[in-house]
């Protein structure tokens, strides 16, 4: 006895798949679904069952509809000059992410001595060094006013009986 041929998926139109491959996620796809086709009566397990095969979709379209993909360009040769300007330029940016992160260091660390409660080490160099914007720009070090030691005035000498 010959068996029937069932089929599995039901039947989706080009416009649905589409639809399929515009929308990010199921709640958006049943929404725009049910106002794209409104006079299709498929119910939310239909609509479900295409949003399930949406990679099967997306597949079958890379097959049908190859996309030109980025071809390989042959490199242009550059110029010395060239080279010479981007790495100038690279290592500008370098020097100013290191500044960055020298004073992001600086800055941690006296967070931490000031949190431990340890008193902070005086500076090494004599110019505070600090970067604005892409420019680092250099400041003389800020010299605090000595503190004069007071020294504790002595205690009276009692003498008792």
């Amino acid at each position: 006895m010959p068996t029937t041929q069932t089929r599995v998926h039901q039947k989706v139109d080009e416009e649905e798949i589409a639809l399929v491959l515009q929308c990010k996620d199921s709640h958006e796809f049943y929404e725009r679904y049910v106002k794209a086709f409104p006079k299709k009566r498929k119910g939310i397990e239909s609509i479900s069952k295409i949003w399930r095969r949406r990679s099967e979709f997306g597949k079958k379209q890379q097959q049908v509809s190859p996309q030109p993909a980025a071809s390989p360009s042959k490199p242009v040769p550059a110029t010395s000059v060239d080279l010479e300007t981007l790495l100038v330029l690279q290592n500008k940016h370098m020097t100013e992410l290191c500044a960055l992160a020298r004073e992001q260091l600086k800055v941690s660390k006296e967070i931490l001595a000031q949190l431990k409660g340890e008193p902070e080490k005086p500076e090494v160099s004599a110019h505070k060094h600090r970067v604005t914007g892409i420019t680092a720009q250099f400041e003389p070090a800020k010299k605090e006013p000595q503190k004069k030691k007071e020294l504790a005035k002595p205690a009276p000498i009692l003498i008792g009986s």
